[in-house]
């Protein structure tokens, strides 16, 4: 059992460096995943957090499918829900917290897993560990923009519905015409399934992402910025591109302001489009670049050495000598 003491090293040398630097990047994201940097949430009590918010993520989810399809007044057929923004949004965050669990209970309770162990059990556990450390691997930039990817669109998913759709009276809420007691009343009226889904899909996945940047792990700020925001930019722009597929196959827009016909003219749809790309690569990412500078400069102050397993992470034979000068550390090979 490894050291209950939670913050992973932090080498004070600032941002993590891009790939192909002359330099080594200190530890990779993949461990950062792992730890968070507050002294009083140790590896044990963050395994069991993961582990109750991807169960809650997991039964929440089939309540939403179950609101998406049968429970939403929508004459257009249930295959819609596999281009909305919302769904989109939710799986990410799910698939996103299935790894950090994943990572964070292996790396915790099987640190060391032999190569040559193939018990199915060894197999199993080998997939759920975090990927080995290269000297030149370019995985740890691929997930850095994962994770960015994944909590901007939580983000942009929560933005648009309280900022856009529920203003422009489509947000399944009650009219903002009717009074204020018969507004709650439609709210409630049904029961506590409807608002329930709708707080879930729309709040509290982006109060999970808020909790995930801010205390769950110690996920450095994301560089290279510029390839970060390009990957955002691309990423939103192929949404824009499938929402328009889904048009074609189910005869609707996931929002309004995509419909030419509601907007009457192309050039607002364009408008909005770009509007909603730009807000992703640059307002969402900016305020999560923000949320990680504001917790590094929270933490600095309980920085110390990591308390690392038997091994952390493994290095590549080619190169590796080399990586473990650089980084001043002792590792087993």
């Amino acid at each position: 059992m490894s050291d209950q003491r939670t913050p992973l090293l932090h080498d004070r040398q600032g941002l993590p460096l891009p790939i192909g630097s002359s330099q080594v990047q200190d530890h990779p994201i993949f461990l950062r995943v792992c730890h968070s940097p507050w002294p009083w949430l140790n590896q044990s009590t963050l395994v069991y957090l993961r582990s109750a918010i991807l169960s809650y993520l997991t039964v929440v989810g089939w309540m939403l499918i179950d609101y998406k399809i049968y429970k939403r007044e929508d004459a257009h057929t249930a295959w819609r829900i596999l281009f909305q923004f919302s769904t989109l949004a939710y799986v990410l965050l799910w698939f996103y917290h299935l790894v950090a669990f994943s990572w964070s209970f292996t790396h915790l309770y099987y640190p060391d897993i032999q190569d040559g162990d193939q018990r199915w059990e060894s197999r199993i556990l080998r997939k759920m560990s975090p990927p080995i450390q290269t000297l030149h691997s370019r995985k740890r930039l691929y997930f850095s923009l994962f994770y960015t990817f994944v909590h901007v669109v939580v983000f942009m998913n929560a933005i648009i519905y309280w900022t856009v759709l529920v203003p422009a009276e489509h947000g399944h809420f009650p009219k903002k015409d009717e009074a204020a007691d018969e507004s709650v009343e439609d709210f409630f009226g049904d029961g506590w399934f409807k608002p329930f889904c709708i707080i879930n899909l729309w709040g509290v996945i982006a109060l999970l992402g808020f909790v995930e940047i801010l205390i769950l792990n110690s996920v450095k700020r994301p560089v290279p910025v510029p390839t970060h925001i390009f990957t955002i930019m691309f990423f939103l722009s192929g949404y824009l591109g499938w929402a328009a597929f889904g048009k074609i196959l189910t005869d609707h827009y996931p929002y309004f302001w995509m419909d030419p016909e509601a907007m009457e003219k192309t050039e607002i749809v364009a408008a909005y489009s770009s509007a909603f790309v730009g807000l992703g690569a640059t307002v969402v990412f900016a305020f999560i670049y923000g949320l990680i500078g504001i917790r590094e400069n929270l933490t600095k102050r309980d920085e110390q050495p990591a308390q690392f397993n038997a091994v952390q992470f493994s290095v590549a034979v080619d190169g590796g000598e080399e990586f473990q000068r650089a980084n001043g550390q002792q590792q087993q090979r």
